[in-house]
C-alpha cells in the first residue's frame, strides 16, 4: 500500500450510507471513537431508494435523540397519510386500501415508544450526517473510498484515496465494513455473496409534476393494477416531486418511454419533468460469513433483499447497531473480544427471516396482480403490515443470551405480541408522566425490576466494571415483579426471579452458560 500511515483509531466506518452512519451514531453513544468515510461529498436526493423507516429504526433514533429531527426534516408528516392505495389509475377507480400501513400512526401505541415515518432515505443520511458533525469522537471524512486492506492480530490497515487522489493509510483495531454490494471490504476480506437475482428488470424514475393531483386522496403509495402498465407512485414531497418504479420494465423501454409510462398510471396526460431514470434488479443475496478476524460486515456489504415491505436499510440499522455497542463494550474493557462473535450468531437469523419476507412480497408484484380486493389483500397485507418481523425477531439462541430455546421462524410475520423472554425486545410501556419507559433504560445494561432487591447483582457489575443501570417497571408492567437484565439495544439478555441467579459472565461472553465464574 502506498502512502503514509495515519495514527490509528478504535473504529474505522468503510462507508457512510445509512449503515455506516448508524454504526457511528452508536459507537458515539458509547464514547468509541470513529472515523466514517464515504465516497460521496453530499448526498443525492434524484435517487431516494428506501422511503420507509421502520418503528424499530425511529425507537433507535430516538435513543439517540434524533427521531424528532428526521420527522421535523421528512417531507411527508405522518398526520399527512398513512395509506397505501390500490387503484387502476390515480384518476381512475380505487379498488382497495391499507390503511397503517409501515407501522405510521398518530396515535400513542402501547407498544412502541415511536410509530414508523415515510421519508427518503437522502433525508435521514442528510439528518445523520449533521447529527454526527456534532459529535466529538466521529471523524467525517467524505470523498475518501477505501481500495484496499490487511490485517494482522492486532488490527487491521486500509488503503485510502482521498478526494484529490492522494493516497493514505489509516490503521484501526476494529473494521466495519458498510460499503454495500460495489464496496471493497467484502472482496478484499474474501467473502461471497450466495444467494439469486430476480431475472425481471425494474426502472425508477423522480419527476417534478407541480400541477399532478388525484381524487384517491393522500397515499403514502399508490398501486396501479390490472392495466396494460402497472406499477407504483407516490409523492417524494408535497411541493410536486414524485417517484413512480415500474416492475418487468427495462432499461431501454424505460428510458425510450418514460413520458408514456408516468402518464399511463396516472391515466391521463400530466405535464411533467423527468429528474432522474434508475433500472435495477431486485436481489436475494446474504454473505457466507459477516467477519473476517477484525472485520465485520455490516447492511448490504453483508446482505441484500429486495425492496418490497421497505425492510433493507432498516435491516442495515439493526446490523449496526448490533455489532456497534459490542465492541463499545470490548473497547472500554467491560467485555472480551468473544463477545464480537454473537454478532452473526444474532443478526445471520434475522437477515434471514427479512430476505424470505421480501421475496415472498415480490411473488405478488403490480403486474401480478388483479383488479380485485379480495386478492390484492389475500396478497399484500404481509408487505404492509409487518410488525411480526419489524418488532418481534428475537435473538434467543445467541451465546450471550440466557439460555432458553432458539428462537423458531415466525409464523405471521404480520403479528407482533410483546413479550419478556431472553432474546426478545424488551416489551414497550408509557409511564405515569407520559414518557417511555425505554428513556428510563441505561447506554449499556439495566436491570428493570424491584430496585429494594438488586443490590446483588450491581455489586457483582460494579466488581466486573460492567454500567449496569437499575430501573423500576411501572405499577401496571405484567412483568413489574420479574427481573429482566436489559442490553444496550433494549433486547433481553436475561429473565430472573432472583436477580443472582444472573449471570454476567455468559450475557458479556465471558462463558458459556453453566460455567459461572465468581
Amino acid at each position: 500500500m502506498r502512502g503514509m500511515t495515519q495514527p490509528s483509531v478504535p473504529v474505522l466506518v468503510v462507508g457512510g450510507g445509512p449503515a455506516g452512519l448508524a454504526a457511528a451514531a452508536e459507537l458515539s453513544l458509547h464514547g468509541v471513537d470513529c472515523v466514517v468515510i464515504e465516497p460521496r461529498t453530499h448526498v443525492s436526493h434524484r435517487r431516494p431508494r428506501a422511503k420507509t423507516t421502520s418503528i424499530r429504526t425511529m425507537e433507535h433514533l430516538r435513543r439517540w435523540g434524533i427521531a424528532g429531527r428526521l420527522r421535523e426534516a421528512a417531507p411527508l408528516p405522518v398526520a399527512w397519510s398513512q395509506r397505501v392505495t390500490f387503484c387502476e389509475s390515480l384518476s381512475g377507480r380505487r379498488i382497495t386500501d391499507f390503511d397503517g400501513a409501515f407501522g405510521l400512526t398518530t396515535d400513542r401505541s402501547e407498544i412502541f415508544a415511536e410509530p414508523g415515518q415515510q421519508v427518503p432515505q437522502p433525508v435521514v443520511e442528510d439528518v445523520l450526517r449533521e447529527y454526527l458533525r456534532t459529535r466529538s469522537g466521529v471523524g467525517l471524512r467524505f470523498g475518501h473510498a477505501a481500495t484496499g486492506l490487511s490485517q494482522d492480530e492486532d488490527g487491521v490497515v486500509v488503503s485510502i484515496r482521498d478526494e484529490r487522489g492522494a493516497q493514505y493509510r489509516l490503521r484501526a483495531r476494529y473494521v466495519l465494513g458498510c460499503d454495500g454490494v460495489s464496496g471493497v471490504t467484502r472482496d478484499q476480506v474474501g467473502v461471497r455473496y450466495l444467494g439469486r437475482s430476480d431475472p425481471r428488470p425494474n426502472f425508477n424514475v423522480v419527476f417534478r409534476a407541480p400541477d399532478l393531483d388525484t381524487g384517491l386522496g393522500p397515499a403514502v403509495q399508490y398501486w396501479v393494477v390490472g392495466g396494460a402498465v402497472t406499477g407504483l407512485m407516490g409523492r417524494l414531497d408535497l411541493n410536486g416531486i414524485w417517484w413512480a418504479s415500474f416492475p418487468g420494465i427495462d432499461a431501454g423501454h424505460g428510458g425510450a418511454r418514460t413520458a408514456e409510462l408516468i402518464c399511463a398510471l396516472i391515466g391521463a396526460p400530466v405535464p411533467h419533468e423527468v429528474l432522474a431514470t434508475d433500472p435495477w434488479t431486485a436481489r436475494m443475496l446474504i454473505a457466507d460469513t459477516f467477519a473476517v478476524g477484525r472485520v465485520y460486515l455490516v447492511g448490504e456489504a453483508a446482505h441484500v433483499n429486495p425492496p418490497w415491505g421497505g425492510h433493507g436499510f432498516n435491516t442495515s440499522v439493526g446490523d449496526a447497531v448490533n455489532i456497534a455497542w459490542k465492541i463499545a463494550a470490548v473497547e472500554h474493557g467491560w467485555a472480551p473480544p468473544a463477545l464480537l462473535a454473537s454478532y452473526e450468531d444474532e443478526r445471520r437469523g434475522v437477515v434471514e427471516q427479512t430476505v424470505a419476507s421480501a421475496e415472498g412480497n415480490m411473488r405478488a408484484l403490480a403486474g401480478d396482480l388483479p383488479a380485485d380486493e379480495d386478492a390484492i389483500q389475500r396478497a399484500k397485507r404481509f408487505e404492509f403490515y409487518s410488525l411480526g418481523l419489524v418488532l418481534g425477531y428475537s435473538y434467543a439462541g445467541s451465546p450471550v443470551i440466557q439460555p432458553v430455546a432458539a428462537a423458531a421462524t415466525l409464523p405471521d410475520t404480520t403479528a407482533y405480541v410483546p413479550a419478556a423472554v431472553p432474546g426478545a425486545r424488551l416489551p414497550h410501556a408509557w409511564l405515569p408522566d407520559g414518557t417511555s419507559l425505554y428513556d428510563r433504560l441505561g447506554r449499556a445494561f439495566t436491570l428493570l425490576g424491584p430496585t429494594h432487591r438488586s443490590a446483588p447483582l450491581a455489586e457483582q457489575a460494579l466488581a466486573r466494571g460492567i454500567p449496569l443501570t437499575l430501573a423500576q417497571a411501572p405499577p401496571d408492567y405484567p412483568w413489574r415483579d420479574e427481573f429482566l437484565l436489559v442490553r444496550p439495544d433494549q433486547h433481553i439478555a436475561w429473565r430472573a426471579a432472583d436477580p443472582e441467579s444472573i449471570d454476567l459472565d455468559v450475557i458479556t461472553g465471558r462463558a458459556r452458560a453453566g460455567t459461572r465464574h465468581r
